[in-house]
């Protein structure tokens, strides 16, 4: 059974969707989302925010709107019909915004139908990326617009609660897809749920097989790393998933004033530091950041070597190829290494069949082979 609230590949008629939630309040998730949103405006995207933290919306705030006069609520007791309508424009041409609604009790609890119906509505806004603010925490209505979108986006922070919180997200949202391809309810305990995926067949397996792209706020970038290769760990060992770090944003004083004055960063101060992380972010997301439905798995990470930040993929190429490839890039996108090794090779032999095994092992061998030195790059500059 095909969820719902699935994601699906982008199509060239309609927005891309990015989903932007955390486990944790007070990580800046809004703040990236408004900034992020911002920057895209700026490079020439026209770009629709929602407010998608029902009953705690605040990005008019963020962006220094006034308070909007329709928000999401009239869309769910449709006294509007179509979400485009809601669309408020702000100072950046490029820009509009969907508000939540911070009073009605019902707008924070939309039933199935108003939900489903507000994903279509999502996929239809004519613009060219939707981006949805979630409200923090794990509920139904948070997890079902994640799963919907083409890319979900997890920030966090380095504290040790934080990344306990991002964590639980993103398992809390495996066992949620599970449940919806799969149709079947969370039988025990969460460990049980993760151990018959394999039994489950492609959907179930699928469901745990997704990417969640990390933002790792308020961190230097050598910390953002060891958080993402700490949670995409996790994600591998217990989800049979994978987590990328897509982008980390400096502690930077600015962006407390920008909040002070109501005004996004890259309007207040594009020099700072952190409006720079916003931007290298923004190109990162828009460029790599279109993530493959969750049928097509892969293995990705960044490695820097002998000066060099070198990007390994592996990928399975399935069907009559029946083989699993791994490549190593350079910054420039040009192949130094490839490594393609058959399901029938010996090197595969005390596996298990599972797909996602078999470019587990081949990924993190070839990894230890390059950082061991045991791999030679065809050049050594981008």
């Amino acid at each position: 059974m095909r969820s719902s609230f699935g994601p699906r590949a982008a199509a060239a008629n309609r927005p891309r969707l990015w989903a932007i939630g955390g486990g944790k309040g007070g990580v800046g998730k809004s703040v990236v989302a408004s900034n992020l949103a911002v920057r895209m405006a700026q490079l020439g995207h026209r770009v629709v925010i929602v407010d998608g933290d029902l009953g705690g919306a605040n990005l008019d705030t963020l962006l220094g709107c006034e308070r909007p006069t329709h928000t999401l609520a009239q869309f769910f007791d449709r006294s509007v019909e179509q979400l485009a309508e809601l669309a408020a424009p702000t100072e950046l041409p490029n820009l509009s915004l969907i508000a939540g609604d911070n009073e009605s009790l019902g707008a924070a609890n939309p039933a199935h139908a108003q939900k489903l119906k507000l994903i279509r509505h999502l996929r239809a806004l004519p613009c060219d990326l939707v981006i949805v603010d979630l409200g923090a925490g794990t509920s139904f209505n948070t997890l079902d617009l994640y799963l919907a979108a083409d890319l979900g986006i997890v920030v966090t922070t380095p504290e040790p609660t934080a990344l306990q919180n991002c964590f639980a997200f993103i398992k809390t949202a495996a066992l949620r897809d599970l449940e919806q391809r799969t149709g079947v309810q969370r039988r025990g305990n969460e460990e049980g749920a993760l151990g018959r995926i394999g039994s489950e067949g492609p959907e179930a397996r699928a469901a745990l097989g997704r990417m969640a792209s990390l933002v790792v706020n308020r961190a230097q970038p050598a910390e953002a790393r060891r958080v993402g290769n700490m949670l995409n760990d996790l994600a591998g060992r217990f989800l049979r998933g994978q987590v990328c770090l897509r982008g980390s944003i400096h502690d930077d004083p600015a962006i407390v004033r920008s909040i002070r004055l109501r005004r996004p960063l890259s309007l207040a101060e594009p020099g700072a530091t952190a409006a720079l992380d916003i931007e290298a972010l923004a190109h990162e997301l828009w460029n790599g950041g279109a993530v493959a439905p969750a049928t097509r798995t892969g293995f990705n990470e960044e490695v820097d070597h002998d000066g060099l930040r070198l990007h390994v993929q592996t990928e399975d190429l399935g069907g009559q190829q029946g083989a699993v490839r791994t490549q190593i890039f350079l910054a420039d996108g040009s192949v130094q290494f490839t490594r393609r090794t058959p399901y029938v090779d010996a090197f595969f032999a005390r596996l298990s069949v599972s797909p996602t095994d078999r470019m587990r092992f081949h990924h993190a061998a070839i990894v230890r082979a390059l950082r061991g030195g045991r791999i030679e790059l065809m050049r050594k500059s981008a």
